[in-house]
C-alpha cells in the first residue's frame, strides 16, 4: 500500500477543517456539567469500563465521562492487543462517550510499541544513534500514520529525559541520547513527524529524568542538578521542543531541588505537585498546552501523601490530564470544587486546554477510526522500511581492539551464540530472528541461555570448538526492578565470557549501552540498543560486514576503570 493512501486515510480521520478550535472549545466548555468538566481531566485505561459489572458502557460513560483513554499495552508491559481488537474498542468508546475522546498510548518506538500487528520501530536510543532528523520525521510520521487507523491520537512520547548516570533504571534506550542539543533537534523532529500527520506528541518527563539512579516507579527521584546545570541541560531541550510546537508534555515523579528545596526530614517534592516546578513550565518556558500527569500509580506519587490529599494537590499545581486516577477521582474532585479547594476557574482552566487539543487534532465531527476506509488496516512497506533504515544506520562498534569484526565468511562457520535475557519467558526478548538470519548464511549455530559461570569453559575442555563467541545482553527495563544492569542469573554471563579460553568473546548490547560500565576489560562491543526484529536484522549484516557499523554514539558508553 502506497504511502499516499496511508496518508489519505489518516487524513480522512481528521474531522472539520476550517473552523475556529477555539469557539468550539468555549461554547463546549460552557455546556458541560460539573461531572463531565472533572471527567474532562481524568484519562482511565480502555477496559477501565469492564471493571464495573452490571452496568452498561452507556451507563458508566453517563456516571465517569471521563475525556481521554489509554490504549494499548504499557511501556513497562509490552504489546497490548491486536490492531483489529484495538480499533473495534475504540469504536465502541468512542460512539458511547457524548464528546470526542483522546485516544493516547505508549507508541514511544512506533505504534507497534503498544500494538500487536503494526510497525514496531526500533528504540528511541537506536534513532538517536542515526543522528538524522530526516530519519526522525519518518519515524515520527509513521507512528502517526499507523496509530491514527486504530484510533489513536495522543502518543506518550517522545522521551526527552537525557542519559547523564549510567545507573539509571528509567531511561536507557528510551531516550535520545545525552546531548541536549542532540536530543533537542532529534526530538523535535520526531514532534513535528507526529503533529504533521494529525496525532499528539508528549514530551516526557518534566523536569526530566536520567540523573538519579532511583526509578520513579518506585520512590521519587532527583534531578539533583544545580540550577546553572540544568538550566544548560534539561532547560535547553525542553525550551526547543516547546518552539517546534510541541502539543502536550507529561510532568514525571521527580523532585527539582534547586527549584523546589528538600524539607529536612521530609519526602522530596515531585513535579506532580509542585506549584512551582510546573508554574515554572507555564510562566518560563511560557508552555500553554496540555500537561498530563506520568501515571498517578507510581510510587514516586503515591507516596507523596494520602489519596485525596495527594489528587487535589496535583491538580492545583497545574496538571490538566490525570494518568490513571482512580474512578474515586470524580467524587473527590466533585467535593472539592464544593467545599472550594479547588475553584472552578481552575477547573475551566485544564478544561478549556484539553478541549482546544481535541479540536486541534478534528476531533469534533471525525468519523469513528476504519470508518471512512470501511476495509482492514493498512500497513506501509515504508514504514517497515524506515524502521529498516533506522537499524541499518544505527549500530554502533563501540570497541574493536582485536579487529574480531567484521566477521570472515569464509572463516566463521561455527558459532556459539550466547543469549542473556531476562527470566519471564513473557517479557524476556525475542532472538529468534538473529538465529535465523546466522542460519540463512549457512553457519552453525549452537545456543546457549545465561546459564552458570562453567558452561563455556566446560564445553571446551569436552573438545567443543567456535569459530566465534558471540555474546547478546538484551535486558530492557522492568524486565527486572530498578535495574538495566546484568544482575542476578544475567549477571553470571559477565563471569561466563571471561572463563572461556578458546575464543574471544563478541559481546552485543540490544539494551542499554553501558556494559562497558560494568566490564571495562572487554576488547570488543556492539551497541545496537533494540531487540527489534529489524535491528537483529541489521546487526547479523553489520556483524559480517555487509553494511558498515554507525560511527556515532549517542552517550558517552564509560569504560573506564575505577570505583
Amino acid at each position: 500500500m502506497s504511502a499516499a493512501v496511508i496518508a489519505e486515510a489518516g487524513r480522512n480521520l481528521i474531522g472539520q477543517t476550517g473552523w475556529n478550535s477555539q469557539t468550539w472549545a468555549e461554547e463546549t466548555l460552557a455546556r458541560l456539567s460539573l461531572r463531565e468538566k472533572i471527567g474532562q481531566t481524568a484519562q482511565e485505561r480502555i477496559n477501565a469500563s469492564t471493571r464495573f459489572l452490571g452496568m452498561s458502557l452507556e451507563e458508566w460513560f453517563e456516571r465517569y465521562p471521563v475525556g481521554s483513554v489509554f490504549c494499548g499495552g504499557e511501556i513497562i508491559s509490552g504489546c497490548g492487543d491486536t490492531a483489529e481488537s484495538s480499533r473495534a474498542a475504540i469504536q465502541t468508546l468512542q460512539a458511547a462517550s457524548r464528546l470526542p475522546l483522546l485516544v493516547s498510548g505508549d507508541l514511544e518506538s512506533g505504534a507497534g510499541a503498544a500494538v500487536k500487528g503494526l510497525t514496531r520501530m526500533p528504540s528511541a536510543l537506536a534513532l538517536g544513534a542515526t543522528n538524522d532528523t530526516d530519519l526522525a520525521y519518518e519515524y515520527g510520521r509513521w507512528t502517526a500514520l499507523e496509530g491514527r487507523q486504530i484510533g489513536f491520537t495522543w502518543t506518550f512520547a517522545p522521551v526527552v529525559d537525557l542519559l547523564r548516570n549510567w545507573l539509571n533504571p528509567v531511561v536507557s534506550n528510551r531516550g535520545l541520547g545525552v546531548s541536549p542539543r542532540h536530543v533537542g533537534r532529534m526530538a523535535s523532529a520526531v514532534i513535528r513527524g507526529v503533529q504533521d500527520h494529525g496525532m499528539a506528541a508528549c514530551a516526557k518527563h518534566f523536569p526530566g529524568d536520567g540523573v538519579d539512579f532511583r526509578d520513579q516507579h518506585l520512590v521519587t527521584s532527583i534531578n539533583s542538578l544545580s540550577e546553572a546545570e540544568w538550566r544548560e541541560t534539561y532547560l535547553r531541550v525542553f525550551a526547543e521542543v516547546i518552539q517546534s510546537g510541541v502539543h502536550t508534555i507529561m510532568s514525571g515523579h521527580i523532585a527539582l531541588p534547586w527549584l523546589e528545596p528538600l524539607a529536612d526530614g521530609e519526602r522530596p517534592r515531585p513535579a506532580t505537585v509542585s506549584h512551582r516546578v510546573l508554574g515554572f513550565l507555564r510562566d518560563e518556558l511560557e508552555f500553554d498546552g496540555v500537561i498530563v500527569s506520568d501515571a498517578l500509580e507510581m510510587a514516586g506519587f503515591t507516596g507523596w501523601g494520602r489519596y485525596e490529599d495527594r489528587i487535589i494537590e496535583a491538580f492545583n499545581a497545574g496538571i490538566d490530564v490525570m494518568l490513571w486516577p482512580q474512578i474515586e477521582y470524580f467524587d473527590v474532585m466533585e467535593r472539592a470544587v464544593m467545599d472550594g479547594r479547588v475553584t472552578e476557574a481552575r477547573l475551566d482552566e485544564s478544561v478549556r486546554r484539553i478541549l482546544r487539543l481535541k479540536a486541534r487534532l478534528g476531533l469534533p465531527g471525525a468519523p469513528l477510526p476504519g470508518a471512512t476506509t470501511g476495509g482492514p488496516i493498512v500497513l506501509s512497506d515504508e514504514a517497515r522500511q524506515t524502521a529498516r533504515k533506522v537499524a541499518e544506520s544505527s549500530i554502533t562498534l563501540v570497541r574493536n581492539e582485536e579487529n574480531i569484526l567484521p566477521l570472515d565468511p569464509a572463516k566463521v562457520r561455527r558459532v556459539l551464540l550466547h543469549c542473556a535475557v531476562g527470566l519471564d519467558e513473557k517479557s524476556r526478548d525475542d532472538l529468534s530472528t538473529l538465529v535465523q538470519d546466522f542460519r540463512d548464511r549457512g553457519v552453525e549455530v549452537s545456543l546457549l541461555q545465561n546459564g552458570n559461570c562453567l558452561d563455556v569453559i566446560s564445553r571446551e575442555r569436552l573438545g567443543e570448538r567456535w569459530d566465534a563467541y558471540i555474546v547478546v545482553f538484551s535486558l530492557q527495563i522492568h524486565q527486572l526492578k530498578n535495574t538495566v544492569r546484568p544482575v542476578g542469573q544475567i549477571g553470571e554471563v559477565m563471569w561466563t565470557l571471561q572463563n572461556a579460553e578458546t575464543v574471544r568473546p563478541i559481546v552485543v548490547s540490544l539494551g542499554t549501552p553501558y556494559l562497558l560500565q560494568d566490564m571495562p576489560f572487554l576488547k570488543t562491543l556492539v551497541n545496537a540498543y533494540s531487540p527489534s526484529t529489524e535491528t537483529q536484522t541489521a546487526l547479523a549484516r553489520t556483524l559480517w560486514g555487509e553494511i558498515p557499523f554507525s560511527e556515532f554514539s549517542p552517550v558517552d558508553v564509560g569504560g573506564e576503570w575505577h570505583a
